[in-house]
């Protein structure tokens, strides 16, 4: 089945108003979410083999040169008598040779070390990776759930206002009710019609956005099982310290590790590395044979102008990864500081809502509708009450999205900690 719970949702709220409706049905958690994001990942998946590759280089890294076979047709008589024979001129050689070149164990032993400290940076980009999956799942089944939540409140009151259109038209058949109050009904009713209509085509995109993650495939009809977003493990943590294990932290340390393993091979390379030849060459029978030894050296004779700018700009890529480092540290700290204190804002200002303002607003809308039921109060001053407590609910459940959205990335900013929220 595609993953249409918008319309599931909507139509079932509009008849009860009620989550019971639901009893049958595959429900999506939040944690589900992200642990079938993480399954579904293509991007992960892709990074698994960006791992396998670099591993697979780590053993090679560290090995010498193959050995170089040669074979050669020397001094060939290119006219005369003797033009193009092998045997008949002395000088004429067939030659078979060997060389290998000699890397000394410490370049061989840099170029694995740098190798591998190419692998740990493909594991931490696939942590990398696994934060901002986990990050992005989330914050995309916050958002449908708090939409689904928006649409459950807004059906509650249409079944509410469709009611009260129902007894006001019958009330102004018995002469007992204004035909103001009988037209303030309808457009009370339309105008929810049209607010539902528009949340619910909401609600679908957000849910479209959640089986994007998902693989575009689900079988719930609703979503539940909110995380407990009242605390992070950012609490009372020395929040610099904590953020040096953020992968995007670990990543640059170790692009320094890896710029000083270049420095190192840089330096390695002003000392060259020898190569050593053997060749053995077969003439004319009436000939004796040849065999040649030879070694041979790359001359630096400008190290000043080549290998030590090598080196100094290897060393040069060591600065500038810890200055951006540091950089992106005091970010994140700023960054992240600000969203911890939103999040807590908005704690207080969803308390606040649930403890005092909404209780408020419904007790006004009963007195309204106690004082219309009184004849003191026209239908139409209950739906503006009414309106009132419904704009107050929906406000309340954007605080709370807010707060579960900055929860979320607060608490998944370390893949580790996928699993831990409850």
């Amino acid at each position: 089945m595609r993953f249409n719970a918008a319309r599931l949702l909507c139509l079932a709220f509009a008849l009860n108003g009620s989550l019971s409706s639901y009893a049958h049905a595959d429900a999506l958690s939040f944690n589900n979410a992200q642990q079938q994001a993480l399954a579904y990942s293509r991007q992960l998946q892709a990074q698994d083999a960006a791992i396998r590759a670099d591993s697979e280089l780590v053993i090679a890294a560290g090995e010498r040169p193959d050995p170089r076979l040669s074979v050669e047709l020397q001094n060939l008589p290119a006219n005369g008598s003797d033009r193009f024979s092998t045997t008949r001129d002395f000088m004429t050689m067939r030659m078979v040779g060997i060389s290998q070149e000699f890397t000394r164990q410490n370049t061989l032993d840099l170029r694995q070390a740098r190798q591998q400290q190419l692998v740990e940076l493909a594991k931490t980009d696939k942590r990398l990776m696994q934060s901002k999956v986990l990050q992005g799942a989330g914050r995309a089944w916050v958002r449908a759930y708090f939409l689904q939540e928006q649409c459950r409140v807004l059906a509650d009151e249409l079944t509410q206002a469709r009611l009260k259109q129902q007894a006001s038209e019958a009330a102004y058949s018995g002469n007992r009710l204004s035909q103001a109050d009988t037209l303030a009904a309808h457009a009370e009713v339309l105008l929810l019609e049209d607010q539902h209509q528009v949340l619910t085509s909401t609600l679908q995109q957000a849910l479209f956005d959640l089986a994007r993650w998902l693989g575009g495939e689900s079988n719930a009809a609703i979503l539940l099982g909110t995380p407990n977003s009242s605390r992070t493990h950012l609490d009372g943590m020395n929040l610099r310290d904590h953020l040096l294990r953020h992968p995007d932290l670990v990543l640059l340390s170790q692009r320094i590790d890896l710029a000083r393993t270049e420095a190192d091979l840089a330096e390695s390379a002003k000392s060259p590395d020898w190569t050593v030849s053997l060749s053995y060459a077969k003439r004319g029978s009436a000939f004796s044979d040849m065999m040649s030894v030879g070694v041979s050296v790359p001359l630096q004779w400008g190290q000043s102008r080549r290998q030590d700018r090598e080196v100094a700009s290897r060393l040069a890529q060591v600065e500038q990864a810890k200055a951006t480092r540091e950089d992106m540290l005091d970010r994140h700290v700023a960054e992240i500081s600000g969203q911890l204190d939103r999040w807590r804002s908005n704690q207080s200002r969803a308390r606040r809502y649930r403890e005092q303002i909404i209780p408020l607003q419904a007790a006004r809308a009963k007195a309204v509708n106690a004082q219309w039921r009184g004849g003191r109060a026209s239908l139409a001053d209950v739906f503006a009450a009414r309106r009132a407590l419904l704009s107050t609910k929906l406000d309340a459940l954007l605080i709370n999205m807010q707060v579960d959205l900055d929860w979320v990335d607060l608490e998944f900013l370390l893949p580790e900690n996928a699993g831990e929220a409850s």
